[in-house]
């Protein structure tokens, strides 16, 4: 279920992430609509550049989404921020949830961190409801911190904390 990007997920990267529903609740960096050239340099990054833990989700041999777990540095370096997406044809069936689950053991096994974070827009009531289920608690509401098609939203804040 989850395995490496590699070259030749691109035209799968496009096809679910090129949704504006999808692209609703990222940040900018993570481009609408979702090109050819967007899936490319990510396959670059995550495979050349970032530090962290990155995976492409594979539901019957197709990308169809992607979860990564970044690691802060200085004094943040017991830290790390989780990440994700999948297509909407895959939102309610518990994927994320499992997903999410399985990153957080690798993350806590693997990453020598003891905090894994995640940032959620206003109104996202689906990633809300994937970290509860995999342990995450709401920490904090940051008023209008998130600026995004023209509209001021707070951001929500989840952890989960390895003691």
């Amino acid at each position: 279920m989850l395995k490496r990007l590699k070259p030749g997920d691109e035209q799968d990267l496009v096809k679910y992430a090129s949704d504006p529903d999808v692209a609703r609740f990222l940040r900018n960096s993570f481009s609408y609509p979702y090109t050819l050239k967007d899936a490319q340099r990510w396959i670059h990054y995550v495979n050349h550049i970032a530090k962290g833990y990155f995976r492409a989700i594979d539901f019957n041999n197709e990308v169809v989404g992607c979860i990564g777990v970044e690691k802060e540095e200085d004094v943040f370096c017991k830290s790390a921020e989780l990440g994700y997406w999948i297509g909407q044809k895959f939102w309610r069936k518990g994927i994320m949830t499992h997903v999410v689950k399985k990153t957080i053991e690798h993350a806590f096994f693997h990453m020598d961190i003891v905090r894994l974070y995640a940032n959620v827009f206003e109104g996202n009531i689906g990633s809300v409801k994937v970290l509860e289920k995999a342990g995450f608690v709401q920490e904090a509401v940051l008023k209008d911190a998130v600026y995004k098609n023209g509209v001021y939203l707070d951001q929500l804040i989840f952890t989960i904390v390895r003691r």
